[in-house]
């Protein structure tokens, strides 16, 4: 079977992995001019620190990771990013980059840039961090989404197992990702494996868990 849910992980990974280069490419680029001016200096350090940490992390979480993990980073993300876009909207959000034609800003050097240029750049950071915040908020409510139905379908690592084996909507979770349920057949009675520790009960027997197997027994008999 398909893994549809670590397909759009993998893409929405890499989607943030991209947001956060656009920002890093151009804080580095204002860096080289503004730093260390102090009135450039904490904003620059702070778009930098956010734009590096979310490209580690997301490398990390691509690695392994479980689901509890990846709801707490990346909504630790989320605020940093919803951070940067309040921060840098309190700086340009009211302002018109058209109204600052003609007028320059001091570079570190002892020479100008335009301001048109840098507002521009500030306004591309803020869009940029506006959506990459919106995307991960949305990204968490579907992680917690996927993870109660896997728990509520019987997998009980649905939380602190690993994150590759939450199915996508449709598909069941656990190793393998059927877009059905597994059903272990056997003679009644006998003793057989539950990988994933899903368990689905066949008709008109009890489940009986024993010694890491389950045995599924007529109902009423006794065992």
């Amino acid at each position: 079977m398909t893994n549809t849910f670590k397909l759009v992980r993998w893409c929405a990974f890499a989607w943030c992995v991209v947001c956060a280069a656009v920002v890093l490419g151009i804080t580095a680029h204002q860096a080289t001019l503004f730093l260390p001016i102090a009135y450039h200096r904490p904003y620059i350090i702070f778009a930098l620190v956010v734009s590096c940490l979310t490209i580690l992390l997301f490398v990390l979480l691509s690695l392994r990771s479980q689901p509890r993990i990846d709801i707490v980073v990346i909504t630790i993300l989320c605020i940093l990013w919803l951070a940067l876009a309040s921060y840098t909207a309190d700086r340009v959000g009211h302002i018109d980059c058209e109204n600052l034609a003609g007028q320059t800003k001091p570079t570190k050097s002892g020479g100008t840039t335009s301001s048109v240029a840098w507002c521009r750049e500030m306004k591309t950071i803020m869009a940029f961090s506006f959506f990459t915040f919106g995307f991960l908020l949305i990204a968490i409510i579907i992680l917690i989404a996927l993870a109660a139905k896997a728990h509520s379908r019987g997998y009980m690592d649905a939380w602190n197992g690993s994150v590759s084996n939450l199915g996508w909507f449709g598909e069941y979770p656990g190793p393998g990702h059927h877009d059905h349920p597994m059903v272990y057949p056997g003679v009644t009675g006998q003793s057989v494996p539950y990988p994933g520790n899903v368990v689905y009960q066949q008709p008109g027997h009890d489940v009986v868990i024993e010694n890491g197997h389950v045995r599924q027994v007529p109902t009423g008999v006794h065992y």
